[in-house]
């Protein structure tokens, strides 16, 4: 049976002294300040989320539909 990496990692903490553990935090925590963040491109991350079949525009007509007559209109 082949382990996962997170077990792999969960094996080698096990091993470490407290001292180890924290210049292991202190690295991790060094290269994450390191790594440039960028944000993830949202095209396609809703993919296979919705069913095919729902219509948007309806569902938002029908929810604005429910909207009309709770908000006030303001007041000229």
């Amino acid at each position: 049976m082949q382990t996962t990496k997170q077990e792999q990692v969960d094996m080698l903490l096990a091993t470490l002294s407290r001292e180890e553990l924290l210049t292991l935090i202190e690295k991790i925590a060094q290269r994450l300040r390191q790594v440039e963040h960028k944000p993830q491109p949202l095209y396609g991350v809703w993919k296979g989320k919705f069913p095919e079949e729902a219509d948007i525009d309806d569902t938002l007509q029908e929810i604005r539909s429910q909207w009309h007559g709770e908000i006030e209109e303001p007041h000229k």
